[in-house]
C-alpha cells in the first residue's frame, strides 16, 4: 500500500476514518440488536443508551486508530464498509426516496475519503483475467435472476401478483394462440378483442412454441427471466470490443444484475418490453462490431416487440449516423445507413399509429392527457405540443416522481454516462424523455415495472462508451474505478429500498401457504368453459379459459370470485362484495371467510 505523501493531512483522513468506521458500526450493531424498530425511526433513540453507545464509540474509535498505524487501507476498508452496510441496511428498513438518495450521497463521499488510502502499487495490480470475468459475471446473473424469477413466481403462487401486471392478459392470450392461433382477449378491453387491437407485436410467436409445450404463465415468466439477464452476454462483448478490462466489464455487468431498473421490472410482470434490453444491446454490439446483417435483424426483432420500440429505434440509428464522421466514403456511408435505420423505423411507428388508429383500439395518445389534454385523439397533437409548447412539456418532465424515478436510474450508474464527451451521446436520451418523463402513465416512471427496460439498454452502452472514453484520457483509471465502486454501492442501496416493495408479498408466500393453497383448490373447481369475473389478483391463476374478466369490467358472467383478504384487497373492488352480487342474481357456492369466495348465477 502506498502511503499519503502529506503526513498531516494522512493523519487527519486516518482519525476521520477511525471514527467514521467506529460510528456505522456501532449504529449498525445497535440496529440489529432491536431489530424489531426500524433503523431510521426515532423510537430507536429509547432503545440505545447514550453511556454505551458513547463508551463503544470511544473505544472502537481507539481500536481502528491504533490499527491504523499498522494499516490505513485496512481502517480505510472497514470505515467503508461499515457505510455500505449501514446504508443498505437502513435503505431496506424501509424510508424515502430522500433518505435512499441521501444514503448514496453519503457512500459516495465516504468512498472518496477511504479510496485515498488505498492505492494499488504497479506490482500487484487488482486484476480480473477474461476466462473468471465471465465466470463471475455468470454467477452472478444466476443469483440475481435466480431471486427475480421467485419474485415473480411467489407473486403468481400466492395469488399477489399486481393486478395492473400484463401477466394475465398475456397468459390468455398465448392460450389463444396456442388453441386457434389467434391472439384473443377478454382481459385487456373487458371484451374479446385481439391484442392486435392494441399493439403490435409478433415477438410472442417467438413464445408460442415454449408454451405449447408447458400452457402456463410460469413458462412465460422463466423466459422473461432468462432473457433479461442474458443481456450481460452483449454487454460484456460491447465492453471488451471498447477496450475495458475484464475487471470493468465484470463490474458493468454486476451493475445490470443490480440495476432496480431491471430486476424490479421483471419481477414486476410478464411483459414483451424486457426482451429490449438484450435485443437492444445485441444491436448495439452488432454495431460496434461491423456486423452489417445482424443489425438489420435485430432492428427487426426490435420492432417485432412493439410498434413503441421503434422510438428506440430511431434513437439507436441517429445515433449510429451522428457518431460516424465525414472525413472518409466508407464513413459516410456509415452515416447513411443510421439514416436509413432511423427513417426505417419512423416510417413503420407512423403506419403502425394509422393502423391502429383506424383498425384497432387506437393509440395510447391517453397516456400523455398532461400534454395533449384529454381529448385528444392522436399523436400528431402530442407532437405539435412539443414543437409550440415546450415550456409545458419541461414542466411535466420535472415533477417530483419523475424527479425521483431519474435518480434511481442514473444513481446506480453513478452518472457514468455523463462521462461521455460525444455530442452524439445526448441522441440516447429521446426515448427517456419522450416516452418516461413526458408521459403521466405511472408506470413509465416507476422502475418496477417494464418501460424502462429499453433506456435502461441505453444508458448501460453509455456507461460501457464513457469508460472506453476516459480511459484514452485518464489510462490511470482511479477516477472511473471509484465512479464503478459508488454505482454498485448505490445499485445496492436503491435495490435495498426497492426490495421493500416485495417484502409483504415474499413474507405472505412463506408463512400462508394454507390460505394460498386453499384459493388454488376452489379456482380450480371452476368450469373450464365458464366465463369468470375475478378479482385481479385471481386473473392470471384463470387465464387458461376462453372468457375472463376483471371485476371492472362489470361483464355478465356464469361465474363471479371474490379476493376476500383484506391484506391485498384493492381500493377500486370495495364495491364488488357478495351482496352486491347476490342483489344481482348470483348465489354464493363457496366461501372460505377472510380468504376467497365464489358465486354462481
Amino acid at each position: 500500500m502506498k502511503q499519503a505523501s502529506t503526513p498531516a493531512a494522512s493523519r487527519g483522513r486516518l482519525i476521520a476514518l477511525s471514527a467514521i468506521g467506529a460510528y456505522f458500526s456501532v449504529l449498525l450493531v445497535g440496529g440489529l440488536l432491536h431489530a424489531d424498530v426500524p433503523i431510521i425511526s426515532p423510537k430507536l433513540i429509547i432503545y440505545l443508551n447514550p453511556w454505551i453507545y458513547g463508551i463503544a464509540l470511544v473505544v472502537m474509535t481507539a481500536i481502528l486508530w491504533v490499527y491504523g498505524t499498522i494499516s490505513r487501507a485496512v481502517v480505510a476498508v472497514f470505515a467503508w464498509l461499515a457505510t455500505v452496510l449501514y446504508a443498505v441496511y437502513a435503505a431496506a428498513s424501509g424510508g424515502s426516496y430522500y433518505l435512499t438518495f441521501a444514503l448514496c450521497g453519503l457512500v459516495a463521499a465516504i468512498t472518496a475519503l477511504a479510496s485515498r488510502e488505498v492505492t494499488w502499487t504497479q506490482k500487484k495490480p487488482l486484476t480480473l483475467s477474461p476466462a473468471d470475468g465471465k465466470i463471475a459475471v455468470g454467477g452472478m446473473a444466476a443469483v440475481l435472476g435466480g431471486w427475480t424469477l421467485f419474485l415473480l413466481l411467489s407473486g403468481y403462487l400466492s395469488h399477489t401478483l399486481n393486478p395492473s401486471a400484463s401477466t394475465s392478459v398475456y397468459a390468455q392470450m398465448m392460450t389463444s394462440l396456442r388453441e386457434s392461433f389467434s391472439m384473443g382477449t377478454t382481459l385487456e378491453f373487458g371484451e374479446t378483442v385481439s391484442h392486435w387491437a392494441a399493439h403490435i407485436s409478433p415477438i410472442f410467436f417467438l413464445y408460442l412454441p415454449f408454451y405449447a409445450l408447458i400452457p402456463s404463465p410460469v413458462i412465460l415468466m422463466v423466459i422473461q427471466t432468462l432473457a433479461v439477464f442474458s443481456a450481460v452476454i452483449p454487454l460484456w462483448l460491447i465492453a471488451r470490443r471498447k477496450g475495458l478490462s475484464a475487471g470493468v466489464s465484470a463490474t458493468l455487468c454486476t451493475i445490470l444484475c443490480l440495476f432496480p431498473a431491471v430486476w424490479g421490472a421483471a419481477a414486476g410482470s410478464v411483459h414483451e418490453y424486457a426482451l429490449l434490453l438484450p435485443l437492444l444491446l445485441w444491436l448495439l454490439w452488432a454495431l460496434e462490431s461491423g456486423r452489417r446483417p445482424l443489425v438489420w435483424l435485430f432492428a427487426v426483432l426490435v420492432l417485432c416487440v412493439r410498434e413503441t420500440a421503434a422510438i428506440h429505434l430511431v434513437t439507436v440509428g441517429l445515433y449510429w449516423a451522428f457518431s460516424r464522421g465525414k472525413d472518409t466514403n466508407e464513413k459516410r456511408k456509415e452515416r447513411q445507413s443510421g439514416y436509413l435505420l432511423a427513417a426505417s423505423a419512423l416510417v413503420y411507428l407512423i403506419t403502425a399509429w394509422v393502423v391502429l388508429t383506424l383498425a384497432g383500439k387506437g393509440t395510447l395518445i391517453t397516456r400523455f392527457d398532461n400534454v395533449t389534454g384529454m381529448y385528444a385523439t392522436d399523436f400528431g397533437t402530442l407532437i405539435r405540443e412539443i414543437v409550440f409548447n415546450p415550456a409545458l412539456c419541461l414542466y411535466e418532465m420535472l415533477t417530483e416522481a419523475k424527479l425521483h424515478y431519474l435518480l434511481c436510474l442514473l444513481l446506480p450508474l453513478g452518472f457514468i454516462p455523463f462521462l461521455s464527451r460525444k455530442k452524439a451521446d445526448l441522441v440516447v436520451l429521446i426515448p427517456l424523455l419522450l416516452l418516461n418523463l413526458l408521459s403521466d402513465f405511472p408506470y413509465h416512471y416507476n422502475t418496477n415495472f417494464p418501460y424502462s427496460f429499453g433506456v435502461a439498454a441505453l444508458l448501460l452502452y453509455l456507461s460501457a462508451d464513457a469508460l472506453a472514453q476516459y480511459r484514452l484520457r485518464r489510462p490511470d483509471g482511479k477516477l472511473a474505478s471509484r465512479l464503478l465502486l459508488i454505482a454498485v454501492c448505490s445499485a445496492v442501496i436503491v435495490g435495498g429500498f426497492r426490495i421493500a416493495d416485495w417484502t409483504e408479498q415474499v413474507d405472505y408466500t412463506i408463512n400462508n401457504d394454507m390460505e394460498y393453497t386453499a384459493i388454488s383448490e376452489v379456482l380450480d373447481t371452476l368450469d373450464e368453459d365458464a366465463a369468470v369475473s375475478a378479482s385481479g389478483r385471481f386473473c392470471a391463476a384463470l387465464a387458461d379459459r376462453r372468457e375472463i374478466y376483471s371485476l371492472s369490467a362489470k361483464a355478465d358472467t356464469e361465474y363471479v370470485v371474490l379476493d376476500l383478504r383484506e391484506e391485498w384487497a384493492l381500493a377500486g373492488e370495495d364495491d364488488y362484495t357478495v351482496e352486491y352480487y347476490e342483489k344481482l342474481g348470483y348465489s354464493l357456492v363457496k366461501k372460505h371467510e377472510g380468504i376467497i369466495a365464489v358465486l354462481k348465477k
